[in-house]
């Protein structure tokens, strides 16, 4: 026994299957977003925590830490305290 006309439930079967790819994607998409905006976050902490090196300790000041200031804080042996 059928409810609809068959139209109508291939257009539910479509819906179906765009709804699942969609609870699947926009998570996805989202994560994707988080975790550059958490690099984004790093990076700008870790310009601020070399601007600090800097002040206190001159002699660092001639490194080029515009690029990527993590890397060059690691480099140094001067990472982000993340656990306190």
């Amino acid at each position: 026994m059928r409810f609809f006309r068959s139209e109508i439930e291939m257009v539910f079967k479509m819906l179906g299957i765009l709804t699942l790819i969609g609870l699947i994607v926009l998570p996805m998409a989202w994560g994707y977003e988080q975790r550059k905006q958490a690099r984004a976050w790093q990076s700008v902490a870790c310009s601020y925590r070399m601007r600090e090196v800097t002040r206190r300790v001159p002699v660092v000041a001639t490194l080029d830490y515009t690029q990527n200031p993590c890397l060059t804080l690691e480099r140094l042996g001067l990472d982000l305290d993340v656990t306190r």
